[in-house]
């Protein structure tokens, strides 16, 4: 009975295991974000990371991670070239986006304490799967490196603002 039993759960586990998988694709993964800031706004793919548990440490708002490269034309340039500088304060800022800066700790593989330069949008838009969604209340961490080897993303976000959709 014990072996009958063993087998039967180990059929159903196997059938459930494949049935969500088939329901939840690498498309169902991604989705079209806008970003506004007051120097232009951007359009760009990005997909839901299912570990990204960021929060501003000030606000608790979410933190999307966005590629520095994309952000080059609507924050000033100054900002991303001297990243580690205005993280270290020993670089200036424009007194407009004093208020906007902010510090995100985090953890990783690789890096056990590190600290992600955000800034706050205007506003931010997110269209998963035909639902759009406005969202001020979210902080653009910038990541200084690719996240997508075959570019089809450009940012990260996490399931907690897609929870309101």
């Amino acid at each position: 009975m014990i072996l009958v039993g063993g087998l039967i759960g180990f059929f159903i586990i196997i059938y459930s295991f494949k049935s969500i998988k088939n329901k939840i694709s690498k498309r169902d993964m991604l989705c079209n974000i806008s970003i506004i800031f007051e120097d232009g706004k951007i359009d760009i793919n990005a997909i839901i990371d299912t570990g990204n548990f960021l929060k501003d440490p000030l606000t608790g708002n979410p933190v999307i991670i966005v590629e520095k490269e994309v952000l080059k034309n609507v924050i000033p340039v100054d900002i991303l070239e001297d990243m580690e500088e205005v993280i270290n304060g020993i670089r200036e800022i424009e007194d407009k986006y004093i208020s906007k800066i902010r510090l995100i700790p985090f953890s990783a593989l690789g890096t056990e304490n590190g600290l992600l330069l955000g800034i706050k949008p205007e506003n931010f838009y997110i269209n998963y799967q035909g639902k759009i969604v406005e969202n001020k209340k979210v902080i653009v961490g910038i990541y200084n490196q690719k996240l997508s080897r075959n570019n089809k993303y450009n940012a990260l976000i996490g399931l907690d603002i897609i929870s309101n959709l």
